[in-house]
């Protein structure tokens, strides 16, 4: 496991940006739990496989970029902005969608316990059929 709460911080957003399910597996706890951006949290670390394999599917290309990152102790406050695409049915849309966010993590014996995220949530809504 990476050997600071930071670099397995960074190293979840990069097996994030690499939609690596395995890589995010390894990296969490079996107690790990995810609160989204509207306050409803999600355990158990096999159940957010899942979840993570679906978000994935519904939003192709999905990114972060992290440009500040703060720790005290285990957790760890990331600040940046995430984006990608939207899928409706078969098809990705051919737009794109970008906005700030904010992430905390708390680690736990080099894995993620906790990931928490803040941001506004309207980019989850797809635009309008042309």
């Amino acid at each position: 496991m990476s050997d600071s709460p930071l670099a397995t911080a960074h190293a979840f957003v990069a097996a994030i940006n690499a939609a690596d399910l395995a890589a995010l597996r390894t990296l969490m706890t079996d107690g790990h739990t995810f609160t989204d951006a509207r306050g409803q949290s999600f355990s158990g670390a096999e159940p957010m496989i899942l979840a993570w394999q679906s978000f994935f599917h519904a939003f192709p290309e999905y990114w972060i970029h992290i440009d500040h990152s703060l720790v005290d102790g285990r957790l760890v406050a990331l600040f940046g902005q995430a984006g990608g695409k939207w899928r409706l049915g078969d098809r990705i849309l051919p737009g794109v969608w970008k906005v700030a966010a904010a992430w905390l993590a708390e680690v736990e014996s080099g894995k993620i316990h906790r990931w928490c995220l803040f941001c506004d949530t309207a980019w989850a809504t797809p635009p309008p059929e042309a």
